[in-house]
């Protein structure tokens, strides 16, 4: 059962909803063994019973967080993750982060701090770091837009992605806080969460947020990073060091971790492994 949020709101007698139809939608099963989700992007290997596995950090249904402070690169490891899912010359940047990408989907970037010309240079990074045109790469720049408005346009893009060769598996949001008006306001920053998990739920996709963090507390800002950190995935949080380069940490995962790694930026302005680390 498929109710928008425009429906919900206009719902004002309970009775108007089909909870027969949610209870059949929301039970699980125990009789029945469950398939592991999809792994869209894996950071490094784990072992269990002996052998090395892949670790899975954004799988499809779900959404992860990069989360750090102002001026730490957080944009610059997005690129790495959307470049690294897409393949090419990635890969020799960042090996440790794996695409399990088995067929062509779309990719989408939404960018709301920047003006045009500044988040085409973003983007243009991603495909830098591929090494080729990928046309299934799809970015936005929302920075001219109300908080509403790019809610909104994002739901519009997944209620309407038959416009795009493959469809969506991965999305972008850069930065999730600006879907909100104000990030303290509990009704609207659950609105946003809800959001978030509809869209994974519904369309079967991985949604990357990057969101601010406070320097003094060391954690997301607002009642949305609140939301954020609960319900994403993985969390991952970027510090920067001494000498300039940034530390990657996964304090939360619902499955296993990453290991630590570092990263900084060569001459031509990309982001690579630092593989010594």
């Amino acid at each position: 059962m498929n109710l928008d949020f425009e429906q919900l709101e206009n719902i004002s007698n309970e009775t108007e909803i089909d909870f027969g139809i949610l209870e059949k939608d929301c039970f699980i099963d125990l009789s029945i063994e469950m398939q592991h989700p999809e792994t869209l992007i894996s950071i490094g290997t784990h072992e269990y019973k002996g052998t090395f596995y892949p670790t899975p950090v954004m799988t499809a249904g779900e959404f992860s967080a990069i989360v750090a402070t102002s001026k730490s690169k957080k944009t610059f490891l997005k690129s790495a993750i959307l470049g690294s899912y897409i393949g090419g010359k990635s890969t020799i940047l960042f090996p440790n982060i794996k695409s399990h990408r088995d067929k062509e989907y779309t990719i989408l970037d939404f960018d709301t701090e920047q003006g045009k010309y500044y988040t085409q240079r973003t983007f243009r990074r991603v495909l830098e770091m591929v090494g080729a045109n990928y046309e299934n790469y799809k970015g936005y720049a929302t920075r001219h837009l109300s908080s509403r408005e790019r809610l909104l346009l994002i739901d519009h893009c997944l209620k309407n992605q038959h416009k795009y060769k493959n469809p969506v598996k991965l999305i972008a949001i850069d930065g999730i806080a600006d879907l909100v008006e104000n990030s303290n306001d509990i009704m609207m920053s659950k609105e946003a969460s809800d959001y978030l998990m509809k869209w994974t739920y519904d369309y079967n996709i991985h949604i990357i947020t990057v969101i601010h963090k406070s320097p003094q507390t060391n954690k997301p800002l607002g009642h949305l990073g609140t939301y954020v950190l609960k319900k994403a995935e993985s969390v991952i949080d970027l510090s920067i060091e001494s000498d300039g380069s940034i530390l990657v940490t996964n304090p939360y995962s619902r499955g296993y971790k990453f290991e630590d790694f570092s990263f900084d930026i060569n001459k031509n302005a990309l982001p690579y492994l630092i593989e010594n680390f």
